[in-house]
């Protein structure tokens, strides 16, 4: 073969074009289709669907994270509330005082630091919470047992201890009824140890505690009944 008759069959091989089939087919042969049209979107989709729940898991936790060092009047306090909305809810019927009980301490406890850091918006909102849970915990004190309101007596007198503090840093008096509380719960612990076998000491503590009781010094009467209920 000459040289002039192979530069021919070059240009003809030059002219020859692939068919479209063998094209198809020499691509899926070396690329898999999926990841020649599908791995930009369908993967791409597929991990942001098995990622969602994990990143909206941690946002939630991240939320409730920084709500749970909020006062009211702060902007993520209603989660804080949906929180405790939701502990108050899922207790039992028994357990509900003391769940406000432990909720109006946190409210005096806010209330400390919203002094110090002079929050005044967030003055009026808080004690109108610290009210609420109070008037929780008494609506629940009628269906405590006995058992039951004897772990109060240290809630209350923390309770009464917190709030002496608020009021002179504040330099107001914020209610709550507490004192109508100390006196429901003394009431409630009196008639209880009215029925029960008492040695001489036990009795003379409950002839002391029924007396503050009818002088109106509930928390010295609940004092008194702590110390007799832990005897």
């Amino acid at each position: 073969m000459t040289e002039k008759d192979l530069i021919k069959q070059l240009k003809e091989l030059k002219a020859i074009k692939p068919g479209k089939d063998w094209v198809l087919l020499t691509k899926r042969q070396i690329l898999p289709e999926e990841e020649i049209v599908g791995y930009s979107v369908s993967n791409i989709f597929h991990w942001k669907m098995a990622f969602a729940p994990v990143i909206s898991l941690v946002v939630v936790i991240g939320l409730f994270g920084f709500a749970s060092n909020t006062v009211p009047g702060d902007f993520l306090f209603p989660v804080k509330q949906v929180t405790e909305t939701m502990e108050i809810g899922l207790s039992l019927t028994g357990e509900k005082s003391e769940v406000h009980l432990r909720l109006a301490n946190k409210r005096l406890e806010e209330l400390n630091g919203i002094a110090e850091a002079n929050k005044v918006r967030s003055l009026s909102p808080t004690i109108k919470a610290f009210q609420d849970n109070i008037t929780g915990a008494l609506d629940g004190l009628s269906q405590m047992n006995s058992a039951t309101l004897k772990g109060l007596v240290a809630e209350t007198q923390k309770l009464e201890a917190n709030k002496q503090k608020v009021e002179s840093v504040l330099g107001v008096q914020i209610g709550g009824e507490t004192e109508k509380l100390e006196k429901q719960l003394a009431g409630y612990l009196i008639a209880d140890l009215e029925n029960r076998t008492l040695d001489e000491q036990g009795q003379q503590l409950l002839a002391e505690a029924k007396e503050s009781f009818e002088a109106g010094a509930y928390t010295l009467a609940l004092e008194k009944l702590w110390f007799l209920s832990n005897k």
